[in-house]
């Protein structure tokens, strides 16, 4: 009877270390799910943030262009009133020339 004995603490024993390696896989599941749910927590956080600095550097990008196109408009701008003013004077010019070419 012994035997017998051993043998039930055995399957017993087995049970137990059954039981318990039952307990760590689901342990384990649940370790590997809460840090798949972190991580997909994280990559959504870096995601946004990613988008946030792109739509801030897409804003100050358009900013430092308007900036630019306004400072050259303005230089063109006066450039030309310089040409016309120039123009101008040299018309009256040659208008004079022709009246006086012209006119006794």
């Amino acid at each position: 009877m012994g035997g017998l004995g051993l043998i039930k603490s055995l399957a017993e024993k087995e049970r137990e270390l059954l039981a318990r390696l039952e307990a760590a896989r689901k342990e384990a599941e649940e370790l590997v799910a809460r840090a798949g749910a972190e991580a997909k927590a994280l990559l959504e956080e870096a995601e946004a943030k990613a988008k946030a600095l792109e739509a801030e550097y897409r804003e100050r990008e358009a900013r430092e262009t308007e900036a630019l196109l306004s400072r050259y408009r303005a230089q063109a701008e006066a450039e030309a009133r310089a040409v016309r003013e120039k123009a101008a004077s040299r018309l009256e010019e040659a208008v004079d020339l022709v009246l006086r070419g012209v006119l006794p």
